[in-house]
């Protein structure tokens, strides 16, 4: 397999091809993170991230103190992407949408944001901190975009601008999808601060991918949530 496929992709290519293959059967414990770590040569992290996506997809899911199986029943495939911008929903909606630049650095990727970006580890890469507030709500935003992008960004961009807007005035690229995964956290002490809410408060993750028209990762990241935040997404079946 191409050295380009992130890793945890590799390792959802395998899992999907046995269970296609018949050689994992429903039912079926899997290979454990550990032996898949070994055998990918990756941390037990990158697996972890590789099994949490198969759920969503209906394909696998994980019983607590025994491992991760096929699913027994499986679920139709579903395409979930964000209808339009959110910034720009809300815009039209009447509501004032602002943002503060917290910090728009270069940097180097770790293992995550290399796998999202599919770079290497330690590969140059921009890191874009902003708060976002809509409507007097905060979501707190920590985004990485490859070197090639990130140095044609301006930062008085950020502090103005949703990223797609940016993306698509100013760059000309293109969005064609965007893969999210939304999980739940709770507030550190950092996040509790930004978002105004107490340590340990419940908060919503966006965890996201925006891909341009040539299926490029252009950036990567997460958003999060105060409880006050919906996100809204529209379910089309695969054909």
């Amino acid at each position: 397999m191409s050295p380009s496929v992130p890793i945890y992709r590799q390792i959802q290519d395998f899992i999907r091809g046995g269970i296609a293959a018949g050689h994992f059967m429903p039912g079926d414990r899997l290979p454990s993170e550990f032996e898949l770590a070994r055998r990918f040569g990756t941390t037990r992290a990158t697996v972890a991230r590789a099994f949490q996506e198969l759920g969503f997809e209906g394909l696998v899911s994980r019983r607590v103190g025994s491992g991760t199986y096929v699913s027994e029943r499986q679920r139709d495939n579903v395409d979930t992407g964000v209808v339009g911008g959110y910034e720009e929903r809300a815009t039209a909606a009447g509501q004032a949408v602002s943002y503060e630049l917290l910090e728009y650095a270069r940097t180097e990727a770790g293992q995550r944001v290399a796998d999202m970006l599919q770079v290497a580890p330690g590969a140059a890469v921009y890191r874009i901190q902003r708060l976002r507030r809509v409507g007097g709500r905060i979501a707190a935003e920590d985004r990485y975009v490859p070197e090639a992008i990130g140095q044609d960004i301006q930062p008085d961009w950020l502090a103005q601008h949703a990223v797609q807007h940016l993306f698509r005035e100013y760059l000309g690229l293109r969005i064609a999808r965007i893969d999210n995964v939304v999980r739940a956290t709770l507030a550190t002490a950092s996040l509790s601060q930004r978002l105004s809410v107490e340590r340990g408060a419940a908060l919503l993750v966006r965890e996201h991918i925006i891909f341009d028209l040539q299926d490029r990762p252009v950036l990567c990241g997460d958003t999060v949530y105060s409880s006050e935040f919906s996100i809204h997404y529209a379910l089309r079946a695969a054909q």
